[in-house]
């Protein structure tokens, strides 16, 4: 109770200096406020907002449980957890944050998997998308487009490596799983009569509740656009990044700036990285902590989305520390290979393809580009699976 008590002070001492802060500095909140909402309306909003409604309207037509049977035959042994785990780590690496935690929090609130099984997916499944990692922090951020091959692979790395060692999560409360995989067909029929909710119905809840999602991350996103301007032109930023440089000596103050930034929020943070007069292969391990971490913005909206479930956030941040850890390791012992591999002229193949650059992209390409990604990962799964169910004795 005494615990509780002491955060409940903590946290009114932030938020009121937060208050006090945007009293004192109105103009500088106003300007960091209308940067956070142009990012969440031009990019955010229409690139999350599809998938947020299709998924739900996946979950309560038994699509998603469909998948799971045909996927259980892989997530099962590997990462112990049910087939429609499948369904959620495609999903997060498609779009990104915090795609992947939304699906698991519905499944766990559907019961679809039990809480080990849920803290389990949700390590593994909270992962950025490659439209960020190569479009927008290799090539608009760093201008070096090959890096994000190594950036995305040092990424999605990390997070297989933490969900397998996850599988041992809370073992003593293992799921029992059937040998042979349930017809697909037959199980989402079952999952729809469970659900006995009309088609409209379904997708009337799926549209409000992907626009309180939406809503609810804009909202994080204007409060840390908000809360880093007020930390910088306060001068606690400055102060926090001397106080650890006396700590860790050798870091210098502005390396450790860069990474205060980022861990509050992850696109700022590898913004002032790039700016720094550091070797490439530092700067990328560093952009590849930040990338793994997510910044505690995601962090948030990802402790909103779960609020609801049982799943335990304390767990996930600690994970998702370690994620960031091991993708900056893993990005610093293959540089070398992929500095290598770049005789290839990757940038080259990058501007003949039709990717567009993530920080070009307006209100519509990146709602037509986001509906076109979720519909070729949704085949993509949809053929893999069937390939899979085919190859299951």
């Amino acid at each position: 109770m005494q615990n509780k008590n002491i955060s409940t002070f903590t946290y009114a001492f932030i938020f009121c200096f937060i208050v006090i802060s945007i009293i004192i500095y109105p103009s500088e909140a106003y300007n960091a406020a209308q940067e956070g909402l142009k990012l969440w309306f031009n990019v955010v909003c229409p690139a999350l907002l599809p998938f947020f409604i299709c998924i739900d309207i996946l979950i309560g037509l038994g699509v998603v449980s469909f998948l799971g049977s045909m996927f259980r035959g892989v997530m099962v042994p590997v990462f112990n957890v049910p087939g429609e785990a499948s369904f959620a780590f495609f999903m997060s690496i498609a779009s990104g944050y915090p795609i992947g935690a939304k699906i698991t929090s519905r499944l766990r609130l559907d019961n679809i998997c039990s809480r080990s099984e849920g803290q389990r997916m949700l390590s593994l499944c909270s992962t950025s998308g490659p439209l960020f990692i190569i479009g927008a922090v290799a090539t608009g951020i760093l201008g070096n487009p090959a890096l994000g091959f190594l950036l995305a692979s040092a990424h999605y790395l990390s997070a297989v490596v933490i969900g397998f060692f996850m599988k041992y999560y809370d073992i003593k409360n293992r799921a029992i799983y059937k040998k042979s995989a349930a017809n697909p067909f037959k199980v989402m029929l079952e999952h729809k009569k469970k659900d006995n909710r009309a088609i409209g119905a379904v997708m009337g809840d799926a549209v409000v509740s992907g626009i309180n999602t939406i809503l609810v991350i804009g909202g994080f996103i204007i409060l840390f656009s908000v809360i880093t301007c007020i930390l910088k032109i306060s001068g606690i930023l400055a102060a926090a990044s001397k106080l650890i440089g006396l700590i860790i000596p050798f870091l210098d103050q502005q390396t450790i700036s860069s990474l205060l930034v980022g861990v509050l929020e992850v696109t700022n943070g590898i913004k002032e990285c790039a700016a720094l007069s550091l070797p490439l292969i530092t700067k990328a391990s560093i952009v590849s902590f930040l990338i793994g971490f997510g910044g505690l913005s995601v962090n948030a909206q990802v402790l909103s989305i779960i609020s609801a479930t049982d799943l335990k956030f304390s767990i996930y941040i600690f994970l998702k520390a370690a994620q960031g850890i091991l993708a900056s390791v893993f990005c610093f012992v293959t540089f070398g290979l992929f500095n290598h591999l770049q005789v290839i002229n990757v940038y080259e193949v990058y501007e003949k393809s039709n990717f567009v650059p993530y920080n070009s992209y307006n209100w519509l390409n990146t709602l037509l580009n986001s509906t076109e990604n979720m519909l070729m990962i949704l085949a993509l799964i949809l053929v893999s699976g069937i390939i899979l169910d085919w190859n299951t004795p």
